[in-house]
């Protein structure tokens, strides 16, 4: 009975061992990807019986390097076109994130505009009742905030026209 014997891995993919009255035996590496073969037991020397392979789990044939640098080129082309395709995408979704914390803030500042317009309307409401209460007559308030408003728009009128330099 033959008895099962281990062999020290080399540095080598391909380990070849001959063993007493048997075949040389090869082992072939662990794949890498899922597209390489399967490891493989056989014998190194093939059965001339046996069906070969299929085409998808032979490795690729042996080509210079002319067809491996023009491989290896496509591929990094492939690469810088993903990379390129991504920081695009990334440029996106920034812009779209800048955009979309603006109008988030547009939106604040309105709500908070038209509740600060309402209290400075009461405001003014409050001071003119207050005023008409002191002198007797709620006419007398409302005139003289009126008054004191239309001043006010008049003066900043004046000071923020803006200067003409032909005159």
């Amino acid at each position: 009975m033959p008895t099962s014997r281990s062999y020290a891995r080399t540095s080598s993919p391909v380990d070849t061992a001959p063993l007493e009255r048997e075949s040389p035996i090869r082992i072939v590496s662990e794949p890498r990807s899922p597209t390489l073969p399967a490891p493989v037991y056989e014998p190194a020397i093939p059965d001339p019986g046996r069906p070969p392979a299929p085409v998808e789990r032979r490795l690729p044939e042996h080509r210079g390097k002319v067809a491996r640098i023009s491989d290896e080129l496509a591929g990094l082309s492939e690469d810088l076109r993903a990379w390129v395709e991504l920081r695009i995408e990334l440029v996106r979704t920034e812009v779209t994130e800048q955009v979309d914390y603006k109008v988030n803030q547009a939106k604040q500042g309105a709500a908070a505009g038209v509740l600060a317009v309402l209290g400075i309307f009461f405001l003014l409401v409050t001071l003119a009742l207050g005023l008409g209460w002191w002198l007797g007559q709620p006419f007398w308030g409302f005139l003289i905030v009126t008054l004191l408003l239309l001043l006010g728009a008049g003066l900043a009128y004046f000071a923020l026209q803006p200067k003409n330099p032909g005159r």
